[in-house]
């Protein structure tokens, strides 16, 4: 391997592909299956159907097969050599080589695996010449794994027979093509691809590219289909699929070809990802000024997939959450998540597969950018849903929470080996990524901002790019200085927190750390151009702008006497810049009349809500006026702002009640008098033609009701489950959730098995993890301690779905919260079987079990855990240890330093 003078580790550059051509033939065999079958019914026949015996959380459930699920390959790469070499490194990894050659007759001499490098080296018995193009043949041979990366097989029961079935699917982003065929796996090193694939009669095969021809095998008569080539592109983008599905077909204005692939007997799941997919796909032929480039595009739902969804060019897979909807059956929120995320891939098919970063260090160019394009999308097909609120209260808040840490990391990350690689995909890249977007085009103007877009696209188009080259385009297109501004933000971890001094009329910055410690020495002279929108009493929705470059406290701009009139002023009008504000205890005391009375708008007043909870929980501000401020919003009726105040009473609740039974009925109460209002307001009853989100609020304040053991919200949750379970009338779908967790939470067996019993009889995924997040919600011990045992039985829980057992039973309560994080410690070695070979579902693990502890001892063993552990299984999850270890510290000091004050503003508060 070579390394860069940021010492990547990287192929040597010798060698450079140009094009594969690659035929693999997955072994999905009738005996075969008839043998999983037989061996999955005896599982199932073996599996308790009450909560009372623990349900053998390690057994495979079908799984032990490894043997009978392989794949075969071959390829020719047509490779250029630009220096003398007798060895070809290229990167393969979980495969055997079973021989290779060159021009058809140079036989290689020998076959090295590294697996720690993840390459081949192939040896030749003589040298290859430089400035001369050769074919290099390979044969290989792979399991089709069952850990959703690479090649794999993804199980599910055929809708009609029952019976076990599987598909191969694969899951290359971001270093796992190598487990699928030889080849140069990283994003730079471009070429085209011609796919064919080998599979048994009646299958389904997709590729990126359409079908070029199909034949059928003499021999066996499976059928042989290839597809056209690829465009160049990374070996990260290159998918196929073999299964047995059925499609809805449209097209879009610029008559591409769109499909939605099912499962047999599914595919009017798959109309609403259609309609947003040729909408979406013409939405961004427009913005972007270049037309979609390849001949179709297929959206494929799979079983069991890690990630939300997959941006492969022209095969883009799913989640089946994140694609299927039953119009009759989902919930608003699963509406808007499937057009988020086929948003966020279509976005995919331009930033990422048509210019693609030229290395992972730039991997925000691809999600941050995809992300804030999906806004744009969503908000284009749907303007009534408050698309940018809910931007506000979702991922820019992810993306301040996660960088107030110090342990965060800058956008522009160097990751130095393919190891490294998973763990950035998180609130960074995506979100602050997403953010930072939002705040440049915010700044530059729309206009300027995609005039700079259209250049960079243009000018890179099926090739790579660095940040620099983005900002270079938008300097070109606005005339103004983006890389200096920008560099502050995409190249320091962090971001500031601006204070305002209404008397000195001042504003100064300093690095915002969530823990409220100081900063150690580098970060101490950090600071970053910030673009500031100010709005106040005179004029609270037109917002005036001004440029904050330095450190050094700075004038607010405008006229000094008219500012001292102002009754209040509000900085980062909008919420578009990615910073927090703190005011003086004073100015805070005015701010509430205007988040009360409504005079500020929705989005500034969910920012003031934001930024309080984060400055008490930083020390920075009394915890006595971040309540305040919260119970400002006992009038509010914005879905985004009732969003961060229920988030904000659970983190209250986890820090500083969970345990401690009469604080609890305090809170309660607090909690019941803060939504009461807003739960008359929405009702239980849907109205004819209501908003989207209106959908979402009520489920959301209704959820909250019964979460704080609101009486009225008890009693109607329980009726309505009763009638359901009497066969009278169903639960809606945007209360099932709420409905279901409430019941659990204030019942017992009775109604404990009876969510298992629809968990059991759901045909759909969005209602099985409904079912297995309101399961989690149970107080009893021993119920806690069954989910953790049963999220571990793959005959009963998918292993992507497994991760909402431990996060909710972690989430639910103090008892939870230690339960699920000793559950995990004590069956470490299962988790990382599963889960820590090439996916990002370990880091996730870790992160829910551990992010609400708040106890010193606690950080103490979680420290002394993975310092036992070997390198090898802590490489991927390195950083989401430290951000573990540093928010279980920071809440450990916040409930030591304000317990008493929150308790004591409760008992005033209630006494009122």
């Amino acid at each position: 391997m070579s390394a860069t003078s940021s010492n990547r580790q990287l192929l040597p550059d010798n060698v450079c592909p140009l094009a594969y051509d690659i035929t693999l033939e997955p072994e999905l065999s009738p005996a075969a299956l008839d043998l999983v079958n037989a061996a999955d019914d005896e599982a199932a026949s073996d599996a308790p159907q009450g909560h009372v015996r623990a349900p053998g959380g390690q057994r495979a459930g079908g799984d032990d097969h490894e043997a009978l699920f392989v794949f075969h390959g071959q390829e020719t790469v047509e490779i250029e050599v630009r220096r003398p070499t007798r060895d070809i490194v290229l990167h393969a990894l979980e495969m055997q080589i079973r021989t290779a050659r060159i021009d058809g007759d140079l036989e290689v001499e020998s076959i090295s695996m590294d697996t720690d490098a993840q390459t081949a080296t192939l040896r030749f018995p003589q040298e290859l010449q430089p400035s001369r193009r050769y074919r290099l043949w390979i044969e290989f041979r792979g399991n089709l794994n069952a850990k959703m990366v690479g090649f794999y097989r993804s199980k599910y029961r055929d809708a009609e027979s029952g019976a076990v079935r599987y598909m191969a699917v694969t899951q290359f982003e971001a270093t796992d093509a190598r487990q699928a065929f030889p080849c140069w796996d990283e994003p730079s090193i471009k070429s085209k691809f011609r796919v064919t694939l080998i599979a048994p009669p009646g299958r389904t095969c997709l590729s990126n590219m359409p079908v070029e021809r199909e034949a059928v095998r003499e021999s066996d008569g499976k059928q042989v289909v290839r597809f056209a080539e690829t465009p160049i592109m990374s070996t990260y983008l290159l998918a196929f699929v073999v299964g047995e599905f059925d499609y809805v077909e449209a097209h879009t204005a610029e008559k591409v070809r769109v499909r939605v692939y099912t499962q047999r007997g599914q595919s009017h799941l798959g109309q609403f990802a259609l309609e947003c997919a040729t909408r979406v796909l013409s939405f961004f032929t427009e913005f972007f000024g270049i037309p979609y480039p390849l001949p179709k595009e297929d959206l494929i739902a799979i079983p069991d997939f890690a990630a939300g969804a997959m941006e492969n060019w022209g095969l883009i897979t799913f989640r089946e959450t994140a694609l299927l909807l039953d119009p009759k059956q989902s919930a608003a929120s699963v509406k808007s998540r499937v057009a988020e995320v086929v948003a966020h891939e279509l976005a995919h098919q331009w930033f990422g597969n048509l210019v693609t970063m030229e290395w992972w260090t730039h991997l925000w160019l691809n999600e941050g950018f995809a992300t804030w394009a999906a806004e744009l999308a969503v908000d284009h097909m749907f303007p009534r849903w408050q698309q940018w609120m809910q931007f506000v209260s979702a991922t820019f808040s992810a993306a301040l929470r996660l960088d107030g840490l110090k342990s965060s990391h800058p956008i522009e990350v160097e990751v130095r080996r393919a190891q490294e690689v998973n763990e950035i995909f998180d609130a960074i890249s995506y979100c602050k990524g997403a953010s930072v977007i939002r705040m440049l085009a915010n700044y530059l103007g729309l206009e300027a901002f995609q005039a700079g877009l259209r250049r960079y696209l243009k000018r890179f188009m099926y090739a790579n790019a660095s940040t620099d080259d983005l900002w270079r385009a938008l300097e070109e297109e606005s005339g103004k200085p983006i890389a200096p501004m920008m560099r502050s933000w995409t190249r320091q971890t962090g971001y500031p927190v601006i204070e305002v001094d209404d008397e000195a009329m001042t504003l100064s910055q300093t690095r915002f750390l969530a823990d409220g410690g100081a900063a150690d020495d580098a970060a101490d002279d950090q600071s970053w151009m910030v673009p500031l929108g100010l709005v106040d009493s005179r004029q609270p929705r037109t917002p005036r702008y001004q440029l904050l470059a330095e450190r050094h406290d700075a004038l607010l701009q405008g006229d000094r006497r008219a500012l001292e009139e102002v009754e209040w002023i509000k900085v980062n009008a909008g919420q578009t810049g990615v910073f927090r504000v703190n005011y003086r205890p004073g100015m805070w005391a005015r701010l509430v009349k205007p988040i009360r009375d409504k005079a500020l708008g929705a989005t500034d007043r969910l920012g003031l809500s934001m930024d309080a909870l984060a400055l008490t929980k930083a020390g920075r501000l009394p915890a006595s006026i971040a309540l305040q401020v919260l119970s400002a919003f006992d009038r509010e009726d914005d879905y985004s702002c009732w969003t961060d105040v229920v988030g904000s009473l659970g983190e209250l609740c986890s820090v500083f009640v969970y345990g401690d039974e009469a604080l609890q009925v305090q809170f309660n109460e607090f909690a019941a008098r803060l939504l009461q209002r807003i739960g008359e307001q929405v009702g239980w009853e849907p109205q004819p033609d209501e908003e989207h989100v209106t959908a979402l609020l009520r489920a959301l304040v209704l959820g909250a009701l019964g979460r704080y053991a609101h009486p009225a919200t008890v009693q109607e949750a329980r009726r309505r489950w009763a009638r359901e379970r009497k066969a009278l009338e169903p639960v809606v779908a945007d209360l099932r959730y709420p409905v279901m967790a409430t019941v659990v939470q204030h019942g017992g067996e009775a109604e404990f098995d009876s969510v298992l019993e629809t968990y059991r009889a759901a045909k759909m995924d969005e209602e099985r993890v409904r079912c297995i997040r309101a399961l989690s919600c149970t107080r009893d011990p021993s119920r806690m301690a069954w989910m953790l045992e049963w999220g571990l039985d793959r005959a009963q829980v998918k292993a992507q779905d497994a991760i909402y057992v431990y996060a909710s039973v972690a989430a639910a309560s103090a008892a939870g919260r230690h339960m699920a994080w000793r559950f995990l410690r004590d069956h470490w070695a299962v988790f990382f079987d599963r889960y820590g070979k090439g996916n990002f579902l370990l880091s996730n693990y870790v992160a829910s079990t551990l992010r609400d502890h708040n106890q010193p001892e606690v950080a103490a063993e979680v420290q002394a855990f993975f310092d036992g552990i070997s390198p090898k299984q802590r490489e991927g999850i390195a950083r989401t240890i430290q951000q573990s270890l540093e928010r279980i510290r920071t809440n450990a000091a916040w409930k030591q330093r304000d317990q008493q004050a929150v308790q004591s503003w409760l008992t005033e508060y209630l006494a009122q």
